[in-house]
This record gives structure tokens, sequence and C-alpha cells, in this order.
């Protein structure tokens, strides 16, 4: 058996072991993803405590909430993605340019 043939056989298989985890890891009924927009990051911290406080809001993500809003005004329907049969609750763009300017 060459090399390359070995090289492909292992690759095929850590795909594979890759899928598997990203299966198991992504099951929707999971606590984790179900309760993510009661208790992520996004709603517990952005849009409980920092969009009330400017100065808090700058600090955190340096830019201010003007421009916060402008960007995400002028990037939101490139960044946008609608639901489908296997992505149910997409990552709002507000939450993805948090992210991002994070």
């Amino acid at each position: 058996m060459d090399v390359v043939m070995l090289y492909n056989i292992l690759e095929d298989e850590a795909d594979e072991e890759l899928l598997l985890l990203a299966n198991h890891f992504r099951n929707e009924n999971d606590e984790m993803f179900s309760q993510r927009s009661r208790e992520g990051c996004f709603s517990t911290l952005i849009q409980r405590r920092l969009i009330d406080n400017e100065t808090r809001f700058r600090a955190y993500f340096r830019v201010s909430f003007e421009l916060f809003n402008y960007i995400l005004n002028v990037i939101k329907e490139d960044i946008r993605r609608r639901p489908s049969n296997r992505i149910k609750k997409p990552i709002s763009p507000e939450e993805k340019l948090s992210v991002t300017l994070r």
C-alpha cells in the first residue's frame, strides 16, 4: 500500500469522525441550543445590560451605539440567513455583528 492511498484512507476516517462529532454537538433538542435565545451571551449581556448604557457599550465593542446601528443597517441583508429545514433558528444579524466586533 503506498503512502498516498494510506493518507486518503486516514483522511476519510477523520472526516467521518468529525461529521459524527458535529452531529452529536448539534443536537437541536439539547438544552444549550434551546435556551440560547434567553440565556445566551447576546441576550443576557448585550440586550439586557449594554444597550441602555452607552459608556459600557462603547467600552465593550469599541464603537458607539449609533455606529453599531449604522454598520448593521449597511450589512444586515448581506449577513441575514433565512430559516430552513437545516437551520431552524439562524443567528441574527445583530448577534453576528456583535461577535465580529467583539
